[in-house]
């Protein structure tokens, strides 16, 4: 199920603000020390978006700057305080540093490629989630979070086009509305993916976004999703391309635990049948789909060599 994005001054966002802290604290542009500048340039070049090579205002330096921009509060997430610490990167490392005026660097960062900023955000998490030792793993597989959110805008007529507010607001008092579904690592917490669209309207859905990156997701890893997820055919989309899912069982699907195959106490295997096809699906992939959840079954053959309370444990976690 979608959440809004907490506002400020929970406890969850608390801690996150003590982590950042932490990171902020040193001065100038601390993420110059976290991502190279030849990862920046190598990904940039292919968007045809590097700037100012020999400026100020490259793109890594305003990259840098923009990124602790998004990470700061209050007065510091201020294009003054980014030009700032610009200037004192600039004095720490020998470089010609700019004036305080924030024209320039505002400009500067307009010119960030989106599509660049996701590939180089999806080529970081990918290469954070290979490093990642064996002990943040769960049986040897990659556990991957999926969850949506809301977040609301600026109230532009470009963001109302494609974001409209919600209905039950007049207009002109609202603000657009979007939804997103991410794939989150829990090794690492780095954002494997993230797809976005309207709150409302035909195939906005979170299943409909969470099918647009669903190639993300590798045959090692496990889907960890809360119950809305839990559809058959999303179960069989997932175990099409070799990808394990650990989801609760949707609430309109009813447990009759006299059927089935019993494996213990409150654990038992059932046959599910393919329904209809839907209208999103070809009739080429709902060819592909099995007629029943067989596949799925021998999946939990495989884990029976392990206790009921590894998976009760992990999926608490989860919850």
């Amino acid at each position: 199920m979608s959440h809004d994005i907490p506002s400020r001054g929970t406890s969850r966002t608390v801690s996150f603000r003590k982590i950042t802290e932490s990171f902020l604290i040193c001065k100038g542009l601390p993420f110059d020390k976290v991502l190279s500048e030849e990862k920046i340039v190598d990904i940039f070049s292919k968007h045809n978006n590097l700037f100012a090579t020999r400026g100020i205002y490259s793109t890594a330096v305003v990259l840098w700057a923009f990124l602790g921009q998004a990470l700061r509060d209050g007065r510091e997430a201020s294009c003054q305080f980014a030009v700032s610490c610009i200037i004192d990167f600039c004095l720490l490392n020998d470089r010609p540093a700019p004036t305080q005026d924030t024209g320039v660097y505002c400009v500067a960062r307009e010119k960030l490629s989106e599509r660049a900023l996701r590939e180089l955000s999806g080529e970081v998490a990918n290469e954070l989630e290979a490093a990642a030792d064996l002990t943040w793993l769960w049986k040897d597989f990659h556990p991957m979070l999926i969850d949506a959110f809301n977040f609301t805008m600026p109230d532009t007529p470009e963001n109302q086009a494609v974001y409209p507010q919600s209905k039950s607001q007049e207009p002109g008092i609202g603000f657009p509305i979007a939804r997103a579904v991410a794939i989150v690592s829990l090794a690492t917490a780095a954002v494997m993916n993230v797809a976005i669209g309207p709150y409302a309207g035909k195939e906005t859905g979170e299943t409909a976004l969470l099918r647009v990156i669903l190639s993300t997701l590798k045959p090692n890893n496990l889907a960890v999703m809360d119950r809305y997820y839990c559809s058959y055919m999303m179960l069989a989309l997932l175990l099409n391309q070799g990808t394990h899912s650990c989801a609760r069982k949707h609430h309109l699907r009813i447990s009759d635990f006299r059927r089935g195959r019993r494996l213990s106490k409150h654990d038992h295997i059932v046959i599910w049948t393919r329904p209809q096809r839907p209208q999103w699906m070809s009739e080429e992939l709902y060819a592909q789909i099995p007629k029943n959840a067989g596949t799925s079954r021998s999946t939990i053959q495989h884990y029976r060599s392990w206790s009921a309370n590894t998976f009760a444990g992990h999926h608490h976690y989860v919850d």
